[in-house]
């Protein structure tokens, strides 16, 4: 295997994820998570797992009114150091070591950041860096430039 993976979309990373890294839950560990629907500071996601690696889609009373799901989480909390997440998104997700023993690891969790599908087995997923906010003046120095720029 490589030493380093990087994937051209989130849903690769994810299907990888579930085929080739330990996505177990115990003893609080985070394991790779797409987001499905974010509100305010709590967000769904489903979770990598081998017994199910799509990524379902639809609005959130869709897909709250499934029963075939595995792997979803509807009541993740955001972390307040994970900067602002939108569907699609590869985050970590976490959940209580208590509710992991007893096979419970989508009945809540955490989202601890939010990573780019970069993988290596030395380093795990590799974090994104928060996003600096935009200048006072709404020029953000990163952006292509627009059109009528010269």
């Amino acid at each position: 295997m490589a030493e380093a993976q990087i994937f051209q979309s989130a849903a690769e990373a994810f299907e990888y994820a579930c085929d080739h890294v330990d996505c177990s839950l115990k003893d609080g560990r985070a394991v790779l998570a797409v987001v499905l629907g974010v509100q305010g500071r709590m967000c769904s996601v489903k979770i990598a797992n081998t017994e199910d690696k799509t990524i379902p889609s639809g609005t959130l009373t869709e897909l709250l009114a499934r029963t075939d799901l595995v792997g979803v989480c509807f009541s993740t909390m955001i972390e307040d150091k994970v900067p602002h997440l939108e569907p699609g998104d590869l985050v970590m997700y976490t959940t209580m070591p208590e509710l992991a023993a007893v096979g419970k690891t989508t009945v809540a969790g955490t989202v601890i950041s939010r990573v780019n599908p970069h993988y290596t087995a030395k380093g795990g997923w590799q974090v994104r860096p928060v996003e600096e906010k935009k200048a006072p003046s709404g020029e953000d120095q990163n952006a292509a430039p627009s059109e009528g720029t010269p």
